[in-house]
């Protein structure tokens, strides 16, 4: 796409610009705000100001038209998110007006207008999601994409690529621990061992991303000509020899002579091409070392699956899909005493629904059942944390996704909830159902409720550039929005199992997807629940453990076998996740029907589809125990963090009633939470309640049921499930019940890898 190149002249905006090119974009204007007359340079949040008085020149080293703007708003929001949540914003904001955010909207405005085929923003920001957030909430408002390709880098690693790739940056001012008036005007190739040697003794950012330094480029790959910095004055704001703060003003440059190797006339595509072949730049690759592993042990699962029972293969559903029952448009909720507001079966009014209705219609109607149920319980949209968008299959209802995409968009601003979306089997007339959580505020708990959601394209995770975050922590938990396998920095998707004839790149392939979505839910938690400011950073300490996972497939063949094959890799994989990341240990056994282990409960689904006719999605929930702010002084809860000797239970049995199999995962409830989540599985014709392990059977505020649609009808499933959980149906405090009818199901450490009923509940915990 055409993109205008937001730069400060710092290494990072016109590093930035590189990448930008070798992904095919081409940069067609530079773009910049600056200090007003007479001021030299601008104590912003938001801006990079020292290097302003350059710009036009570094323009014309580029050889592009320049755009400028003078600064005139200060940081009025400083908050960590921009814009209002209540709906979607359009345009300008009352509540932003006067904010320095503002001026970059005027400024990219007048690009777009003097260039409207400007379709994308080059932005350097690696750390700071307060630039990162202002800069797309701008994008947004203007239907202009993002690019930082720089977001979520190693430090090291990027200023290493930068003296590499042939970036002259040059230092133009210092105000970190141990930066000296000495370094000013001193190359990155120059600065680099000192820099890593402050970061040593004093944890200075190398990149200079807390602001110790900040640079001006005067040559790099993309110029037409190098910059000369011919004259320049020197200020000192504060000489102190520890935290001297000083910069030099750019008083005059020029350009040097055309560079022989250039072109004069280069089109886009021979400048990519000669920065492809001349240029030394750090692309990193799709996979972390840890996620690369974890593909190779579900390879091996899937082909021990097929090495094992390749002359069993068999179908295991009997056919046809059952009428439906229930799922009239009457919501179910359940709200907990800190504050958990569960919800499902929230359906358009019945005379919104069907074929004959449009999908807007149906859409709006059912987020009126939504809100009426959220105003029952006196909260609002703003309070949602996770929303599960369920589509009927019945009328292709994933192809008119972009329209219910384009109304749901219209309920929400910045930070919206996540987000997950699949596609079902079943007959019923609605052809969509949300369900969900909120976290009700409550008055004697303090607690702060915090949205990632990243627009920007980039090599680290998927953007969202559609209404849903990529997590949202509050009250301690951490939703995730469902992740599936496409590469960050094309958002496409990888090549689809089916499209290769070998087994064995089938199962590399499927592990693949499976393992790359994977991974950008652990990049999301990374992001989103970092270990504190006083430990360096491993692979186990994150903050954060999982309550449970979700794994969805997209319909397979017939074949039972593939089916086996492919829970199986999800299995390993989910697995060896853990064991990276949360100090999993091998399976303790604590006599013979209860297990203990350190792997969080898994189940995994087939849908009808998935977005862009992915081939799985993983969704899962995690736990955050250093958020909770509760103000009662509980002493049983007085730990901040997970301790390594905690443990999950997993238990397998056999029911009285059939003589069949009954599977029981339960996740570790985190410090100072009064909740945890199992997972159940049945087979049909249960009708003993089954032993519930740690939770609070007369306690259980949410279940999901997954049930097997050619087997059990919704009302089926629905009794099916209170038996085995012991619901009392005369009970005044029912919990929140949603139905989500699927092909097959699975679960984590189970003697047998198909089951009609799955079961995702939370309920409170039994102290000990």
């Amino acid at each position: 796409m055409k993109t205008v190149a937001l730069l400060s002249g710092g290494k990072d905006s016109v590093y930035n610009l590189l990448h930008c090119v070798a992904n095919g974009h081409e940069p067609v204007a530079v773009a910049s705000l600056g200090p007003p007359a007479g001021k030299d340079e601008l104590d912003s949040f938001m801006y990079q100001t020292v290097g302003h008085s350059g710009l036009a020149t570094l323009a014309q080293a580029l050889d592009l038209p320049f755009f400028s703007r003078a600064i005139k708003g200060t940081a009025v929001n400083v908050g960590g998110e921009y814009g209002t949540r209540e709906g979607k914003d359009k345009g300008k904001q009352k509540e932003n007006d006067g904010d320095e955010t503002e001026d970059l909207y005027e400024l990219l405005k007048e690009v777009k207008e003097a260039m409207p085929s400007v379709q994308g923003v080059s932005v350097g920001a690696i750390l700071s999601n307060y630039q990162r957030v202002r800069v797309e909430h701008v994008c947004a408002r203007l239907g202009l994409t993002p690019l930082a390709y720089l977001w979520e880098r190693s430090q090291p690693e990027l200023l290493r690529e930068m003296v590499e790739a042939g970036m002259e940056s040059v230092l133009v001012k210092v105000a970190g621990a141990g930066l000296q008036v000495e370094h000013l005007g001193k190359s990155l190739k120059e600065m680099e061992p000192t820099l890593h040697r402050l970061n040593k003794r004093y944890e200075l950012h190398v990149c200079g991303e807390g602001g110790e330094y900040e640079t001006f480029t005067l040559d790099c790959p993309l110029f037409k000509r190098r910059v000369n910095l011919d004259k320049y004055t020197l200020h000192v704001s504060d000489p102190s020899p520890f935290s001297t703060v000083a910069h030099l003003h750019l008083d005059s440059l020029s350009l040097g002579p055309p560079k022989p190797d250039v072109p004069a006339q280069e089109t886009f595509e021979e400048l990519r091409e000669r920065v492809k072949r001349e240029v030394k730049l750090g692309v990193p690759g799709i996979w972390e070392e840890a996620s690369f592993r974890w593909k190779a042990e579900g390879r091996k699962a899937y082909e021990a699956v097929k090495a094992q029972e390749e002359a069993s293969d068999e179908a295991a559903a009997d056919g046809g899909v059952r009428d439906e029952e229930g799922g009239q448009g009457v919501p179910s909720s359940n709200l907990t005493e800190d504050g958990w507001l569960y919800f499902g079966e929230v359906l358009a009014a019945q005379d919104k629904r069907g074929e004959e209705i449009s999908i807007e219609e149906e859409v709006r109607s059912c987020f009126a059942a939504l809100q009426a149920l959220l105003n029952s319980h006196n909260t609002s949209l703003l309070s949602l944390a996770h929303l599960t968008v369920l589509l009927s299959p019945s009328a292709d209802t994933m192809a008119l996704f972009p329209r219910i995409n384009a109304v749901y968009s219209t309920y929400f601003g910045s930070s919206p909830p996540t987000r997950a979306c699949v596609a079902v089997p079943g007959r019923g007339n609605w052809r969509v159902k949300l369900e969900g959580v909120a976290k009700v505020a409550q008055s004697n708990v303090r607690e702060e409720r915090k949205a990632l959601h990243v627009q920007s394209l980039s090599y680290w995770a998927p953007a969202n550039i559609g209404p849903y975050s990529q997590s949202v922590k509050t009250g301690g938990r951490l939703f995730v929005a469902g992740q599936i396998p496409l590469i960050p920095a094309s958002l496409t998707l990888p090549p689809s199992p089916s499209s290769s004839s070998s087994s064995t790149a089938d199962a590399s392939d499927i592990s693949s997807h499976l393992s790359l979505s994977l991974q950008h839910l652990h990049r999301i938690i990374r992001s989103s629940a970092p270990p504190s400011p006083q430990t360096h950073f491993t692979s186990s300490s994150i903050q954060a453990r999982a309550s449970h996972g979700v794994c969805w497939f997209a319909p397979t063949s017939s074949s039972e076998i593939e089916w086996r094959r492919r829970v199986a890799a999800a299995r390993a994989v989910w697995e060896a996740s853990e064991k990276t990341y949360l100090l999993v240990e091998d399976a303790e056994y604590d006599g013979e029907d209860e297990e203990r282990v350190r792997t969080a409960p898994f189940l995994a689904v087939e849908a009808a589809a998935l977005p862009r006719n992915a081939e799985v999605e993983w969704v899962a929930e995690w736990d955050v125990p250093e958020m909770l702010q509760d103000d009662e002084d509980d002493e049983e809860d007085e730990r901040s963090g997970f301790g390594e000797d905690e443990t999950w239970v997993r238990s397998t049995t056999v029911s009285n009633q059939s003589g069949r199999f009954v599977s029981y995962q339960c996740s570790q409830a985190p410090p100072r939470s009064k909740l945890v989540t199992f997972v159940l599985a049945a087979h049909k014709g249960e009708s003993d309640t089954h032993p519930l392990p740690s939770v609070d059977s007369s306690a259980i505020h949410s279940l999901k049921v997954f049930y097997q649609s050619s087997r059990l009808s919704q009302s089926e499933a629905e009794r099916l499930a209170s038996s085995l959980c012991g619901l009392n149906s005369s009970s005044s405090q029912r919990p929140a019940l949603s139905f989500v009818p699927v092909g097959r199901i699975a679960t984590g450490g189970a003697v047998e890898e198909q089951w009609d009923v799955g079961i995702v509940g939370v309920a409170a915990r039994v102290r000990a």
